[in-house]
């Protein structure tokens, strides 16, 4: 197993999951206030660049340079699963 690439992979779902909880923020309407849409916004923004620079070391191919330990391999194996989770549910309530 190519660990970095899974890495590289785990890491843009939790982007992915950072743009649904984003968005689940806008479908609500929950825009009340200051606070609220900026974190929102910033969601979205920290989501859409996790998924772009992760993406972008998958096309390049350059995933060998990141050294990783197994407790962070799965750590973020499994961060990337319940943020999904968490993004997913997020939309569907």
């Amino acid at each position: 197993m190519n660990r970095p690439l899974v890495y590289h992979v785990s890491q843009m779902i939790v982007g992915c999951g950072l743009i649904l909880l984003g968005i689940s923020g806008v479908v609500a309407g929950d825009l009340d206030g200051l606070l609220v849409p900026v974190t929102t916004a910033l969601m979205i923004v920290g989501g859409v660049g996790i998924l772009l620079g992760n993406g972008y070391h998958i096309w390049n191919e350059n995933t060998d340079r990141v050294d990783i330990g197994p407790v962070s391999f799965w750590l973020s194996i499994v961060a990337a699963v319940l943020i999904l989770l968490a993004g997913v549910l997020s939309l569907a309530v």
